[in-house]
């Protein structure tokens, strides 16, 4: 779980699990974080204090300082509520790192390996949590957390999620998007014009 059963590391645990996404869509052989060297980053970054990460700022930092044999090449946010522009971002990039809240109910639906729906919202909120979405069909969201792949309702997406973002990573980079289309190099110019 890379720490995030014990520390409010999930941005770090979910950056770390979208390069997993990417390696395996790609075909990339990179080494993974242990357990100790995500909670070691996590701290680095947060100067020693748990207090989780803001999504865009920890994309910008492991943009600069790379992560363990990982890059971020550019990022950009996705319109958080439209679905077919984030299957679009998961189907193209591999995954969209994003930031949702999570409730008891939420807790209690993945301890029992159950979808995450719309009812799991009414409960008491626990606070925000970072999850990647690394796939869909027709049902479901595929979210990677907590160590396990959770199904997500897309009612219980659209009453949960704060904020998306696609991320071009290094593993991307390497295969030249695996063959899907995109024009990497034209998309990171038009991002870094974008983050200027």
């Amino acid at each position: 779980m890379l720490g995030n059963d014990q520390f409010g590391d999930c941005g770090v645990a979910g950056l770390e699990h979208g390069f997993m996404c990417d390696a395996a869509m790609t075909h990339e052989q990179e080494p993974e974080a242990t357990d100790q060297q995500a909670i070691a980053y996590y701290f680095r970054y947060t100067n020693n204090q748990d207090t989780g990460v803001v999504l865009s700022q920890y994309l910008a930092y492991v943009r600069t300082h790379g992560y363990f044999g990982h890059s971020v090449k550019a990022y950009a946010p996705v319109a958080v509520h439209d679905v077919p522009t984030l299957q679009t971002a998961i189907m193209l990039y591999g995954f969209v790192y994003t930031g949702i809240m999570v409730t008891e109910a939420m807790q209690a639906a993945f301890a029992q390996h159950k979808p995450w729906i719309a009812s799991d919202l009414q409960s008491q909120v626990l606070g925000g949590h970072c999850i990647p979405l690394c796939g869909y069909d027709d049902s479901f969201l595929y979210a990677v957390t907590w160590g396990g792949v959770q199904p997500i309702s897309y009612s219980a997406w659209h009453m949960m999620s704060s904020e998306a973002w696609s991320v071009i990573t290094g593993e991307l980079v390497a295969r030249n998007g695996d063959a899907r289309g995109v024009s990497l190099a034209a998309l990171e110019a038009d991002l870094n014009k974008l983050a200027a």
